[in-house]
């Protein structure tokens, strides 16, 4: 009977433990579904997103979606989802999606995909659109989307230049309604009538001005610049609105010529589009490999002496069978040949950015490729972007191969200027474990034998006292 006894409380403590234990883990399992907790505890913390972007998160007061389109082989869509979900783990009011380009190509073109591995954040009646699926870029767009000041690109008119309005060949109507999907204002500016740019002025931009600016009018360009303004100079051949001098102030040069380009030929183009493939290292071109195309373009470039605080990159050129050539009338019934004694042969340039600093760097130190200067001090500066054509933009060709890229990606470089934050990632040295031959030894037979045998013995020890108690 004391036998029975025993073995009856023996099944009901091993009872009512396991029943307590499936308890526990089922109450474990409910906090989880409603209390999440991670913790990252590597070096560099690579599975968590930086104090920054945990802030910016949190703060959110509506709801932001994420479209991610890559396809569904593809291996960046995991650590990408990886990423978004770190991101839902400090606020519920990010949602995401992903969405394979190749399967749904109507979606792809309504939020006008061009890439695989895009991002669309939609969010406070906005839109941002990303290529880089980073934390710094996924961040920038957030805040982007939060901005209550809305950035507005100034068009200038009063002297036959580019109509934003205009819905033909030669209007930017097209130009103007891509940047809006940027999320830009854009609106007309007239320096004639108040010679002052405005200061809610994130961009402005001479497109193709047939006559001459004012005094004034210039006058209003350079205290801009002054102000660390950006703006963008899109010049045709044989008609520059007298802004020679004015860019020879800043180190550039616009010469009086138009670019013949035999590779056009290729393409089924005329003589007089040359075809752009080569791109410098910038922001603007960064990881931009899609030919433009820009009818009757004239070549600008660096002049032979550049003020110190002038800083300029070279975006654009065109291939070596192109060159600028000086004599060329329109009209005219031959077309142009190349003569060495006064043409010059391609690459071309077509496209440059200088960075103005209003203040000179510190300890003399010089800036970098993206036109920042690097002392100790480094301000924002002032920009000036200057296309040797303005028809790639016009609605005849904006979206014409690369051009539209092109065009925007100025556009939002320097109407944004730089990220509104950086986000730097701790480095993570790593320290490797070098271990001595006899601790290498000790550490073989801990393993190999040790371990084993302490296992074995404490099994039998365990057997014999059961056996004892019975």
């Amino acid at each position: 009977m004391t036998k029975k006894r025993g073995k009856l409380a023996i099944v009901s403590s091993t009872t009512l433990g396991f029943v307590a234990f499936v308890g526990i883990l089922a109450f474990v399992a409910l906090i989880g579904q409603r209390h999440h907790l991670r913790l990252d505890l590597s070096e560099g913390k690579q599975y968590s997103i930086s104090e920054q972007s945990q802030k910016i998160v949190e703060a959110l007061k509506g709801d932001i979606s994420i479209k991610g389109f890559f396809q569904e082989a593809d291996p960046n869509r995991e650590k990408t989802r990886d990423l978004l979900e770190t991101y839902r783990y400090y606020s519920k009011k990010i949602n995401y999606q992903f969405i394979d380009p190749d399967r749904e190509p109507s979606l792809a073109k309504h939020y006008m995909i061009r890439t695989y591995g895009t991002l669309v954040l939609e969010g406070f009646g906005k839109t941002q659109t990303i290529t880089t699926a980073d934390e710094e870029s996924i961040t920038n767009a957030i805040l982007k989307l939060t901005q209550e000041k809305q950035r507005v690109v100034y068009f200038l008119t009063g002297h036959g230049d580019r109509d934003i309005s205009n819905f033909d060949k030669d209007g930017y109507s097209t130009a103007k309604a891509a940047i809006e999907r940027e999320n830009f204002l854009v609106k007309k500016l007239n320096l004639l009538e108040v010679p002052r740019i405005p200061e809610d002025a994130a961009l402005v931009v001479v497109a193709g001005p047939k006559n001459v600016l004012m005094a004034t009018e210039l006058e209003a360009l350079r205290q801009y610049l002054a102000r660390d303004g950006s703006l963008m100079l899109l010049l045709e051949p044989f008609s520059n609105g007298g802004l020679g001098d004015f860019l020879e102030h800043y180190g550039i040069t616009i010469s009086a010529d138009i670019i013949v380009d035999t590779m056009s030929r290729v393409f089924g183009a005329s003589y007089l589009i040359p075809v752009i493939t080569e791109y410098s290292h910038h922001k603007i071109t960064d990881g931009f490999n899609v030919a433009c195309f820009f009818p009757t373009a004239r070549s600008v470039k660096s002049a032979d002496k550049v003020p110190p605080s002038v800083d300029i990159t070279e975006l654009a050129s065109t291939s070596p069978y192109s060159w600028s050539e000086t004599d060329f009338q329109f009209g005219q019934p031959e077309p142009p040949k190349f003569d060495e004694t006064k043409d010059k042969k391609g690459p071309i340039n077509v496209a440059l950015i200088a960075s103005v600093s209003n203040k000179a760097p510190s300890n003399g130190k010089k800036s970098d490729e993206h036109g920042t200067v690097k002392g100790e001090n480094p301000e924002r500066q002032g920009q000036i972007l200057v296309f040797g054509d303005s028809d790639f933009a016009s609605n005849g060709y904006f979206n014409m191969q690369g051009n539209s890229d092109f065009f925007l990606n100025s556009v939002n470089y320097l109407g944004e200027q730089e990220n509104l934050i950086t986000v730097e990632r701790p480095k993570t040295s790593g320290t490797p474990l070098t271990l001595s031959r006899s601790q290498s030894q000790l550490l073989f037979w801990v393993g190999l034998f040790l371990m084993p045998v302490v296992v074995l013995v404490s099994g039998l020890a365990v057997f014999r006292l059961r056996r004892k108690h019975r």
